[in-house]
């Protein structure tokens, strides 16, 4: 049985995220709280690509054709995310424009490669120290203040490295590595695994909350790598979202830290084969 489990992560503003959503009575995919959000969850990323909310998120999606933005400077040309069709020394880039959000090309201004540390001058600015071939993830201010993140490799013509996704943060395309949650492989210490719908679970950014079981939590990354955030947890108000652990369904045994006031393992809904039997210790409905 699929059960909604999670708190769609992955938006980039409500937009997207940051961090996966769509499962029935999930809220919409946010990684917000207050002013800040993670620019790896969006969950708006229940596919790879995550709906659009005029009002909080990017007003355009990866599919809207380069133009001219009003101006022969390729540094204010829009742009095709999803194609890179930016000039030498520019790449397509998300930024919060004056009236919504927008593709535009902006220069390259660093070099640091996928994987590496980095800074981002924030939603407004949309640079980042990044090379050409990747865009700087974490934790944002909506106003525009900067953050520090890692590098995340563009996802162009939908194409990744081997054991990588890609998927969307705001409408803008991403290469994210795949991992286990159970097994606990496939991310740096810098990184939580975290499920992004439909298909499963790929490495962002940790959070800094770091909530533990039975805590409430707002987005994926609310909860500390290796926990996920989920309705129906035991000590968790109805409706209400709180950090749980995983669970094999195919496990004959009930692995789950609160089984004795009634929690099992039931199936996230990750559509990718081998992470199908990944679950969450949940309240039965």
């Amino acid at each position: 049985m699929r059960t909604t489990l999670r708190r769609p992560f992955g938006v980039l503003l409500s937009a997207a995220c940051l961090l996966a959503c769509g499962t029935t009575h999930q809220p919409a995919d946010e990684t917000t709280n207050g002013t800040t959000a993670t620019a790896a969850d969006t969950s708006a990323g229940p596919t790879t690509s995550v709906d659009t909310d005029a009002s909080t998120g990017p007003g355009t999606d990866a599919s809207t054709g380069p133009g001219t933005g009003g101006t022969s400077d390729p540094g204010e040309a829009l742009c095709q995310a999803d194609l890179q069709d930016c000039p030498d020394g520019f790449k397509c880039v998300l930024r919060r424009g004056a009236a919504d959000w927008e593709f535009v090309c902006l220069p390259v201004q660093g070099d640091n490669q996928p994987g590496d540390s980095c800074h981002h001058d924030g939603v407004i600015a949309g640079t980042d120290d990044c090379d050409e071939e990747s865009w700087c993830i974490g934790s944002f201010d909506t106003t525009g203040a900067p953050w520090e993140g890692l590098c995340y490799p563009l996802c162009v013509g939908d194409v990744c490295g081997t054991d990588e996704r890609c998927v969307s943060i705001g409408a803008l395309p991403v290469c994210a590595p795949l991992c286990d949650p159970l097994l606990a492989v496939g991310c740096t210490a810098d990184e939580a695994c975290i499920f992004r719908e439909p298909e499963g679970f790929v490495c962002f950014p940790q959070g800094v909350d770091g909530h533990a079981i039975g805590e409430d939590c707002e987005t994926a990354i609310s909860c500390a790598p290796g926990l996920h955030c989920s309705q129906r947890v035991v000590g968790c108000p109805p409706d209400s979202y709180c950090c749980t652990d995983y669970c094999d369904t195919q496990s004959a045994e009930n692995t789950c830290t609160a089984k004795g006031m009634g929690a099992t393992c039931e199936a996230i809904g990750a559509t990718a084969p081998e992470q199908a039997h990944v679950g969450a210790c949940v309240i039965p409905e």
